[in-house]
């Protein structure tokens, strides 16, 4: 069947800040588990990136010029895409709903989060799951529609074995893992475990107190380099350290309190790369940070982003243009 042209106009004529004002009334509505994590993701896919990628008329150029590195389309990883998400073991089921709200809005009423709100409260009432375990996966979904087209989104996923962790016993490991038999220690010497794929049992690496967290990464042995080009040293992808290239970013699913203030430098680079979707001025501790600029002081659960880049070039050439017009 094919969907309904009314809901592709809806959400096609919504930008990047439509969707930031519906995640800030939806986070609240998310289990905590998936509070961040729905954060990131949508940080990692921002419709800003989507729309110089269309727009480009030499793709190759485009990306030198913006130093876009990694996998930069969300088309080719859509359902890897949400792995780090407590609500990705209900993907198959959120996408049919999607697909089946698509095809049933005719006429779309109220605003972006009532839209997510009514698909969530739906398929909760099927699944007889709460509503806060499906929101965030929710709001994902219908941006990842959004990105990729209904036909992409459409094609089949195979249903992974749903895990028997709760959300509420997933915040409770964390919990358990920022403490530990060193928690007590406040010296130089103590260590704090960085966790960077909660699926993973092995994908973690130790830090020293007051270590920024890229250093601490590249002490890391292993081979990520057959995974991720850009990984030459340890898991996290870095270049420079000193925050002027915007390579180490990472998203901070759990333990972000152990991790230094933001500093207005960090602010401004976020800024610059275009990392900072939904992230507030006052905010201390947001969940997308630089790995090299941010010191562990207690550990952590991470998410490493799966390109990098500098959008606001994009940005600063539109003003320049309109300035000089």
């Amino acid at each position: 069947m094919v969907e309904n042209k009314s809901s592709d106009s809806f959400f096609v004529e919504l930008d990047d800040s439509s969707w930031s004002e519906a995640l800030d009334v939806l986070v609240p509505l998310i289990h905590p588990v998936d509070q961040d994590a729905t954060r990131i993701w949508f940080a990692f896919w921002p419709l800003h990136l989507l729309r110089i990628v269309q727009e480009s008329e030499n793709l190759d150029q485009m990306e030198q010029r913006l130093e876009l590195r990694g996998s930069f389309r969300l088309e080719e990883q859509l359902d890897s895409s949400v792995d780090f998400l407590f609500g990705s073991r209900y993907w198959s089921e959120v996408k049919e709903a999607v697909r089946s709200q698509a095809r049933s809005l005719t006429s779309p009423e109220g605003g972006l989060a009532d839209q997510i709100r009514a698909t969530t409260r739906a398929l909760a009432s099927s699944l007889q799951v709460p509503e806060s375990h499906l929101t965030g996966i929710t709001a994902v979904a219908w941006m990842a529609r959004r990105q990729v087209g209904p036909d992409v989104f459409s094609e089949s996923f195979a249903r992974p074995v749903p895990k028997r962790s709760s959300p509420d016993q997933i915040l409770k490991d964390r919990a358990k893992k920022r403490g530990g038999w060193l928690g007590f220690l406040r010296t130089v010497d103590a260590r704090h475990t960085v966790v960077f794929n909660e699926k993973e049992k092995r994908s973690f690496f130790k830090a020293i107190h007051g270590q920024d967290v890229s250093m601490a990464s590249a002490r890391d042995p292993r081979d990520f380099r057959s995974i991720d080009l850009r990984r030459t040293e340890g898991p996290i992808p870095f270049q420079c350290r000193t925050g002027t290239c915007g390579t180490c970013w990472i998203g901070v699913l759990s333990g972000k309190e152990n991790l230094n203030p933001i500093s207005e430098w960090e602010k401004d680079r976020l800024k610059v790369f275009g990392y900072d979707f939904g992230l507030s001025d006052g905010e201390t501790h947001p969940p997308i940070r630089l790995s090299c600029q941010v010191q562990c002081l207690g550990n952590l659960s991470v998410t490493v982003a799966p390109w990098n880049g500098i959008l606001n070039v994009q940005r600063f050439d539109v003003d320049r243009a309109a300035s000089e017009s």
